[in-house]
C-alpha cells in the first residue's frame, strides 16, 4: 500500500490499515481466529488476490500473523497481534458511527450473522456487569458463538465455550424478539421457540446486561421503544409528518418534526403514511433478512398512504439488521 508520507498518527494508522478490505478483515478476525477459507466466506466480494494481498500487508505491518491450531485441529489460522487487539476499540466506535448510516438493504447487500457480533460488544452495558463473571454461549440458525464478562468488560468470540454458565438456542428472528423485551425469555421457552441448557438466571442476566438502553429507547420497550431506537436524526431534517405503525394488534405512531421524534401509542391524526405488518415481519426487517420492498409487495395493503412519505419513514426508522440489545436497533426496523 502506497504511504501518505505525514508525520500524522492518523496518517500512519492509515498507513497500515486503510487498504481496501483491511479493516473488515480485522473485523472479522476479532472474533478469533480463522481459516483463509473462513475468511474467504467472511468476506463475500474479495478475490483471493486481493485477500492474499492485504493478508500479506496486515503481517508485514504487524497487525495479523500466521500460526497453526493445536492438535487435534492441525490447521494454519489468521489471528491478530497485540497490535492488531488494539483495534478493537476502534472498530467498535466505527460499528456505532456506521449505524447511523444504515438506511433501506439493497438487493445486492450481503448479511452474516457474525457482522452483527460487533454490535453485541458496542452496547455492552458495563454497569450492570460490575460484579459478574461468567460466559453464555449462543447457538443461532447453526451458528455458535459465546459471550465472556469478566467484572465490567465483554468479548465475542466464535464457537463454542468451555466453561458457558448456560447455552441459549433460537432462530435471528426470536432472539431479536426476546433481546428487544417484545417477548420474554419464559414466553418464548413457553413457545418453544428458544431453548436454554444450564443457569436460566444466567441466561437472563445475558439479556439484561445486552439489552436495549432505554435512552436509546426514548424510555420505552417493546415494538414502540425497538421502533424509537432506530432513528435516524440526520434523516429527518427538514421534514415535518406523522407516520402510523400496525404491528399485528398494536396501533402506535410517530411524529417526527425536523430531526426529532414523538412516539405514542394510538393511531395518528393524519399520517402521511401507514405501515401495517405483523411482528415476524418486522423482525424480518430489523434483521436485514426481509428488505422494505419484499415487506409491502407481499401484501399490496401493508403500505398506504404516500409512496414518497413510506419511503421517507423506511430512511428515518433505519430499516437495517441490527442486533439484540444494540442501542441504535434494539431489535431494528
Amino acid at each position: 500500500m502506497r504511504s501518505y508520507d505525514q508525520f500524522c498518527p492518523v496518517a500512519r494508522g492509515l498507513d497500515k490499515i486503510g487498504g481496501r478490505w483491511a479493516i473488515l478483515i480485522v473485523r472479522e478476525l476479532l472474533l478469533g481466529p480463522k481459516r483463509y477459507s473462513d475468511l474467504e466466506a467472511g468476506l463475500p466480494g474479495v478475490t483471493p488476490n486481493i485477500l492474499t494481498e492485504r493478508l500479506r500487508d496486515l503481517q508485514e505491518a504487524g497487525v495479523v500473523r500466521r500460526s497453526k491450531l493445536p492438535p487435534p485441529a492441525v490447521a494454519v489460522v489468521y489471528e491478530l497481534t497485540d497490535l492488531g487487539e488494539g483495534l478493537r476499540p476502534v472498530v467498535d466506535a466505527l460499528t456505532r458511527w456506521g449505524l447511523q448510516l444504515l438506511d433501506v438493504p439493497q438487493p445486492q447487500d450481503s448479511f452474516r450473522l457474525n457482522w452483527l457480533l460487533g454490535c453485541l460488544r458496542a452496547s455492552f452495558r458495563p454497569e450492570l456487569a460490575s460484579a459478574v463473571r461468567e460466559t453464555y454461549e449462543y447457538r443461532v440458525d447453526g451458528e455458535v458463538f459465546h459471550i465472556r464478562i469478566a467484572d465490567g468488560d465483554v468479548d465475542v468470540r466464535h464457537g463454542p465455550a468451555p466453561d458457558r454458565a448456560c447455552v441459549i438456542s433460537a432462530d435471528l428472528t426470536s432472539l431479536l424478539a426476546v433481546g428487544g423485551q417484545l417477548l420474554a425469555l419464559s414466553d418464548a421457552q413457553a413457545q418453544g421457540v428458544v431453548t436454554i441448557e444450564g443457569d436460566r438466571c444466567a441466561a437472563e442476566r445475558s439479556i439484561t446486561i445486552l439489552g436495549p438502553h432505554l435512552e436509546a429507547t426514548g424510555g420505552q420497550h417493546g415494538i414502540i421503544g425497538a421502533v424509537r431506537a432506530r432513528f435516524q436524526p440526520q434523516a429527518t431534517r427538514g421534514i415535518e409528518e406523522s407516520y402510523e405503525f400496525r404491528v399485528d394488534d398494536l396501533v402506535f405512531h410517530a411524529f417526527v418534526s425536523d430531526g426529532s421524534v414523538r412516539m405514542e401509542l394510538g393511531p395518528a391524526t393524519e399520517p402521511a403514511a401507514t405501515l401495517r405488518t405483523d411482528l415476524a415481519t418486522l423482525l424480518g426487517l430489523g434483521a436485514g433478512t426481509v428488505s422494505f420492498a419484499q415487506a409491502i409487495a407481499a401484501d399490496p395493503g401493508a403500505l398506504t398512504g404516500d409512496p414518497g412519505a413510506g419511503r421517507r419513514m423506511a430512511i428515518a426508522f433505519g430499516v437495517a439488521g441490527a442486533i439484540i440489545g444494540f442501542p441504535a436497533g434494539a431489535t431494528g426496523f
